[in-house]
């Protein structure tokens, strides 16, 4: 069954494809539950959940003012004025009121009283009597909130009364109490203000349930066909592996779109019935309709990412459980991810918008206040596809490896295996797995250890996060560690040689950073915090050490030494690649991530061009000593040839650099 060479090289023919796709679709349209999940659930569950839930607050909301409260009252000051405003309190409709004895707090305690009301006075700074109104009630619960409003808003109806009195008896017009009038002119329509609201949740949901939809189907398309038996049969038909992979990822977009289709539609319809039953100006709004076909078309390439990534997932898996837990973080991510929607002040730009799930919820928010741009729009779609077509390749990829395809489950990775097994050690998943471990361990552990002394905490996240785990495992497993982490002598040329790779690679790199700067500017405490590396209070030897020495030899144990050798029987290239996106996304920087990446690429070139890891190391202690270099001699009158400002290089540098 394994694939031939030429088999792989075969064009697609689009007509298996649709075979393939009609093929699934006619399974998972047979499946009743599979249907009532995906079409009926959604029509029934929203309007029974969101118009019973408003039907219920509403009538809740009558059950607690009915409830009303009781509440213990003290008046130490005894004239006309205290008088006056407590008897207004027994206005308030089902609300007792009773007086404040020694044991008023013991009762309010107890919760047989919701409040106490104490009424005190004072003399101000112009010698007029001030009377003071205290209200104690518990905020933590509905109740107690219902007290305090009630009351505070009779003793300030009643005391607007008092002060009118007071005018009038003063011969002054009550009227100049009102002399600045402010009134709102709001500029929206009713079609605006249901966007908005939409806009805030809607996103969330929408990109969940996408999720939700594609992950229903996803996970039995490939893992459960394995475990049926059924795969080998489809693998052994007229149709070739591009053709079953391509067939399958459109019904799983097919299932994930027609999910979020019916959600839209009744969740939106749902939830204007709720904003009109809400006493919100709601009068002429009506379904975006335009917005909504805009949305479809831009979640479309996530419905395709979506499919194409849980479609690798259930490929890799060798049961329906295990698919079903791989799916697991990534409705986390997404979640998190999603929730921008809720948060005020934060706007799409071209920046957030190369990012995944998060360039869709605010797309979603901008388009429904009908406030986005095309450009905007443009990009969101385009990185998406990208994405895309990234991981179906990697899917095609893994339905073209028979170890990962028909793996069994003495395949599972444990350490007893391992030893067994040592050359299977040394694979993309063990890979994953172990960098995931150690980009737990540098966000919890490394952040602590930095948070208490910084170069301190630096130096132990290089040897105990990033280089000692390396060793314990070729301990452990009882590896060659010389051929493992190619500790071989590099040739004198090629030492001589580095230099002159990896200056000129920094000076790219650190313009290429000026550039990003330029096109979306980092923020102020992300320069300050990046400043404060180059600035702690060590002699400049010391500070070499902590940031060029030690992650130049760390760094590339982990990364150029160990880690690369995971994904090496995928070639040199994509192995190239692989290393320097974990090393770039390992150090949690998003702003730097690009010239991170370009770094780790040169460095795992050298390596693996050499054999010898030695070279990485010296180029990658030349890039992070010139950058230690720049910026603390940046201000010295002799350096103001090559650098501009604080710590800039000049651009002219670009040209002896290439």
């Amino acid at each position: 069954m394994k694939p031939s060479a030429k088999s792989r090289c075969k064009p697609m023919n689009f007509k298996k494809v649709m075979i393939v796709y009609r093929k699934e679709m006619m399974e998972v349209l047979r499946d009743k539950r599979t249907l009532f999940t995906t079409l009926l659930l959604p029509v029934i569950l929203y309007p029974v959940l969101i118009v019973g839930f408003n039907a219920i607050m509403t009538r809740q909301t009558g059950v607690l003012a009915e409830r009303g409260a009781t509440v213990a009252v003290m008046d130490s000051v005894q004239n006309e004025i205290s008088t006056r405003i407590l008897d207004s309190l027994t206005s308030i409709e089902n609300f007792t009121f009773i007086p404040a004895g020694a044991n008023a707090q013991e009762l309010y305690e107890s919760k047989d009283i919701q409040g106490i009301v104490t009424i005190r006075d004072s003399l101000d700074a112009n010698g007029l009597r001030v009377y003071h109104s205290y209200i104690q009630y518990d905020a933590a619960t509905e109740r107690g909130t219902l007290t305090y409003n009630k009351i505070s808003g009779k003793i300030k109806e009643t005391g607007g009364a008092l002060i009118e009195e007071q005018l009038s008896s003063m011969g002054v017009n009550p009227e100049v109490m009102n002399l600045v009038e402010v009134r709102q002119r709001d500029s929206s329509d009713s079609q605006k203000k249901m966007g908005m609201l939409l806009g805030m949740f809607l996103p969330y949901i929408m990109i969940i349930m996408l999720l939700a939809g594609a992950s229903v189907v996803a996970a039995d398309l490939v893992a459960g066909e394995k475990e049926r038996k059924t795969l080998e049969t489809l693998l052994v038909a007229g149709v070739g592996r591009k053709e079953v992979v391509i067939g399958k990822y459109l019904t799983i977009i097919t299932l994930g779109m027609l999910n979020l289709i019916v959600n839209l539609f009744s969740i939106s319809f749902s939830l204007r019935y709720m904003l009109s039953q809400s006493g919100l100006d709601m009068a002429g709004a009506e379904m975006p309709i335009k917005a909504i076909l805009i949305l479809l078309a831009a979640m479309l390439p996530l419905a395709t990412l979506y499919a194409a990534l849980l479609l690798s997932l259930s490929t890799f898996s060798r049961n329906m459980k295990e698919a079903r837990t791989y799916e697991q973080p990534i409705m986390m991510v997404s979640m998190i991810l999603a929730m921008i929607s809720f948060l005020p002040a934060i706007e799409m730009s071209n920046l957030m918008a190369l990012i995944p799930v998060v360039n869709i919820a605010l797309l979603f928010k901008a388009v429904m206040i009908n406030d986005y741009q095309i450009s905007h729009l443009l990009i969101t779609i385009i990185s998406t596809v990208v994405l895309d077509v990234l991981a179906i390749w990697g899917t095609i990829k893994l339905f073209n490896t028979e170890g990962i395809l028909f793996r069994s489950d003495d395949d599972s990775g444990s350490l007893k295996g391992l030893k067994k097994n040592k050359a299977g050690f040394f694979s993309p998943y063990n890979g994953v797995v172990y960098y995931s471990f150690a980009l737990l361990l540098l966000y919890y552990l490394g952040s602590y250890l930095q948070g208490q002394d910084l170069a301190r905490g630096l130096v132990l996240t290089q040897l105990l996060i990033i280089a000692l785990p390396v060793f314990i495992l070729i301990r452990m497993l009882k590896l060659d560690g010389n051929e493992v982490l190619r500790l071989k002598a590099p040739r004198l040329k090629e030492v001589l040689l580095v230099p002159f790779i990896a200056i000129p690679a920094s000076i790219l790199v650190a313009l290429l950073s000026q550039v990003i700067n330029t096109i979306y500017p980092f923020p102020e405490h992300y320069l300050k915090m990046l400043g404060g590396l180059f600035t702690m209070d060590l002699p400049l030897w010391a500070s070499f050490l902590v940031i060029a020495v030690a992650p130049g030899i760390c760094e590339e144990l982990m990364f150029r030494g160990f880690l690369i050798r995971f994904f090496q029987k995928y070639g040199m290239r994509v192995s190239i690649v692989l290393s320097g996106l974990l090393f770039a996304a390992f150090h949690l920087d998003p702003f730097r991530f690009v010239p991170v990446l370009i770094l780790g690429m040169i460095l795992a070139y050298l390596t693996l061009r050499s054999g010898s890891i030695f070279n990485a190391m010296l180029s990658h202690t030349i890039n992070n000593g010139f950058a230690l270099v720049i910026m603390s001699l940046a201000s010295k009158p002799f350096m103001q040839i090559f650098v501009s400002g604080e710590d800039a290089l000049r651009y002219w540098l670009a040209i002896p650099a290439v």
